[in-house]
C-alpha cells in the first residue's frame, strides 16, 4: 500500500490478478497436471520434472509486480484474439475500404484468409499439451499454405537485446523458437503441412511490432528436446547441469520451485 494513499488501490488490483490467475489455471490446467506445457520448451529439466512429473505445489509465488507485468501480455493477447475472430466473421472489401458481412448464400466463392485462434494442441507420444496463438490458412493460394504465429510481448531492455544494432541476439536463448517449434509439430500433424512459423514481437513500452521468421528446422529440434526430457525424467529427478538444469542460472530467481529445488549457486 502506498504511504500517501488512503485506499490500498494497488492491493485491491493485486488481489484481482491473483483471482484471474487462479481462474486461468483452473480453465487451462486443472485435471491436466501430468502433461508437460508446450510453453515450457527449452526450460530447466528439473523445473519441468517438479511441475509435470511430481506435480509439486509451487514453493515460491510470483511477486505482485511480476504478475502485473504478465497481465499486460495477457491483455494484448486477448485483443489479438478478438481481432482475428472478428476477421473470420467479416471480409475486407478493398474497393471502398470497409468491412462487410459474409453472405451465407453467396454463390461466388470468396478466397480469403481463415484463422484458427488460441486452440489446444496435444502431442500424445511426448506427453505435451498447450495452446498456440494463431494459425492462418491462406485461401488466396491454390495450395492453401499453413502459417503459424506466436505473439510475444516484451519490455524495452529485452527488445534491445533482440533487435539492438550493437548487440543483436545477445544473451538470447532459443526458448521462443523451441516453443513455436513444439506448436509447429502439432500443427503439421493436424493440417498435414506447415509452410512457415513466425514470432511477432510487441514492445510494451511504445507498441512497436516486429515479425521474425523461425526456420522450420525448429520443429524437429523441439521434438528432440521433448524426447530427451521424457527419456531423462524416466530416470528420476535430473541432476544439476549447467545449460540444462538450470538452462541459465538467473532463471532460478523466477522459478516457482526455487525453495524446493535448492540449486547450489543459490545456497548461502
Amino acid at each position: 500500500m502506498l504511504k500517501n494513499s488512503p485506499v490500498d488501490v494497488e492491493g485491491i488490483y493485486n488481489s484481482y490478478l491473483e483471482s484471474e490467475n487462479e481462474k486461468n489455471r483452473e480453465k487451462r490446467y486443472a485435471g491436466n497436471e501430468s502433461w508437460y506445457h508446450a510453453s515450457g520448451a527449452g526450460s530447466c529439466s528439473r523445473k519441468l520434472y517438479y511441475e509435470s512429473v511430481l506435480k509439486a505445489e509451487p514453493t515460491n509465488d510470483l511477486k505482485h509486480r511480476n504478475r502485473r507485468v504478465l497481465r499486460l501480455g495477457t491483455i494484448v493477447h486477448d485483443d489479438f484474439d478478438k481481432a482475428f475472430n472478428l476477421y473470420n466473421k467479416q471480409v475486407y472489401i478493398q474497393d471502398n475500404s470497409t468491412f462487410k458481412n459474409k453472405e451465407k448464400n453467396n454463390k461466388k466463392e470468396i478466397k480469403d484468409l481463415k484463422f484458427h485462434v488460441e486452440e489446444e494442441i496435444t502431442i500424445g507420444e511426448l506427453n505435451v499439451r498447450g495452446f498456440y496463438d494463431l494459425v492462418a490458412e491462406d485461401g488466396r493460394e491454390d495450395e492453401i499454405p499453413i502459417y503459424l504465429y506466436d505473439l510475444k510481448t516484451t519490455a524495452a531492455y529485452s527488445w534491445k537485446l533482440k533487435f539492438g544494432k550493437t548487440s543483436p541476439f545477445q544473451n538470447q536463448g532459443i526458448f521462443y523458437e523451441l516453443q513455436i517449434g513444439t506448436y509447429g509439430y502439432a500443427v503439421k500433424e493436424k493440417f498435414g503441412r506447415l509452410d512457415g512459423m513466425y514470432l511477432y514481437y510487441y514492445k510494451k513500452d511504445d507498441s512497436v511490432m516486429k515479425c521474425v521468421s523461425v526456420p522450420l528446422t525448429y520443429v524437429s529440434r523441439a521434438y528432440l528436446f521433448w524426447k530427451n526430457i521424457n527419456d531423462e525424467h524416466k530416470q528420476g529427478l535430473p541432476q544439476f547441469r549447467n545449460g540444462i538444469s538450470p538452462v541459465q542460472k538467473w532463471q532460478c530467481n523466477y522459478c516457482q520451485f526455487l525453495d524446493l529445488c535448492k540449486p547450489p549457486h543459490k545456497e548461502n
